[in-house]
């Protein structure tokens, strides 16, 4: 090694299936595939997927009217941890970390994605036998079944996870997933079997807005609002608290230490702050895990929590 550069270097098979280990279960997957067909949309397109779930053959199907993929798209999609071309060029959304085409494999053993883009159709394939093919860490062939041939088909992408290890795919766990998360989505059609997911909001007693204008907080949070509800009756663990938002992305749902006081079993709401998806701190305010936890170590994130709460 004398004389010779040092590098950093990545296994690559291991780094993604490491990365699947983020998604452990089936409703984290199914959002994960549905949140793109939502967001990577042509202009003037209602984004509608459709979620197909077979439990007998081990199968789910994600189907969107997304603006799909050529195979140079593919490629980027494809790369661990890659730089997200819509954020760098300025439109906001989910993409931070670059790890969700590892998603299906936190819960399958194959792969498969069909997708069309201004009437070219390419189809590819993933399989954890050909991540587990390169144990020295190579760069991993995905299989290339279609290569941008004519179709007269809309743009849009199906997304194919096959071969699913658990013995039982909770379905309704899958749809309460999604409905939980398409509130902040108001112009989103999902569609699981024959299921429309919809968010019914509680009914509440009273509502009220406060901003961050003038006061201590807007040095770092800037203008933003939030917004209380009271609910008429008490609710579910799941739905109380305030939805930390940015940019449409919900990140985490709190009560900001407030979960014990009384009447705390009553109050939901919405806190969107734009500064959340800009932060670039060396301690960042959310990680790649999808966990729906926010850092509190973060500054923005502090303020947040701080803001909530009082």
């Amino acid at each position: 090694m004398t004389g010779s550069a040092l590098k950093v270097t990545s296994h690559v098979g291991r780094d993604l299936l490491q990365s699947a280990q983020l998604f452990r279960h089936e409703h984290a997957v199914v959002w994960e595939y549905v949140s793109n067909g939502l967001q990577y949309k042509d202009t003037g397109t209602r984004p509608t997927v459709v979620v197909k779930i077979d439990p007998k053959a081990k199968k789910i199907n994600i189907a969107d009217n997304g603006r799909g993929m050529l195979i140079e798209d593919l490629q980027r999609y494809f790369q661990m941890h890659g730089e997200n071309l819509d954020r760098k060029q300025g439109r906001p959304g989910r993409g931070y970390f670059g790890t969700g085409k590892s998603a299906a494999f936190g819960i399958a053993n194959t792969l498969s994605i069909t997708t069309v883009r201004n009437k070219r159709r390419s189809k590819v394939r993933l399989t954890r036998k050909d991540i587990e093919a390169r144990p020295d860490g190579d760069e991993i062939p995905v299989q290339i079944l279609e290569r941008e041939v004519h179709t007269t088909a809309p743009n849009g992408t199906l997304v194919e996870i096959d071969d699913i290890f658990s013995k039982q795919i909770d379905i309704s766990s899958i749809i309460r997933h999604i409905e939980r998360h398409i509130k902040h989505w108001p112009d989103a059609s999902v569609i699981v079997n024959t299921h429309e997911c919809e968010f019914s909001e509680p009914d509440i007693a009273r509502e009220q807005t406060i901003s961050t204008a003038g006061t201590e907080y807007e040095k770092v949070l800037g203008v933003c609002n939030l917004v209380v509800k009271i609910a008429k009756s008490s609710l579910d663990d799941d739905l109380r608290g305030i939805a930390i938002i940015s940019d449409g992305i919900w990140h985490e749902t709190t009560l900001a230490g407030c979960e014990k006081k009384p009447f705390a079993e009553y109050i939901f709401g919405t806190f969107d702050v734009a500064v959340l998806g800009q932060d670039h701190s060396a301690i960042p305010a959310f990680d790649m895990s999808r966990s729906m936890k926010l850092n509190p170590r973060n500054e923005v994130v502090s303020e947040i929590i701080r803001f909530v709460g009082e």
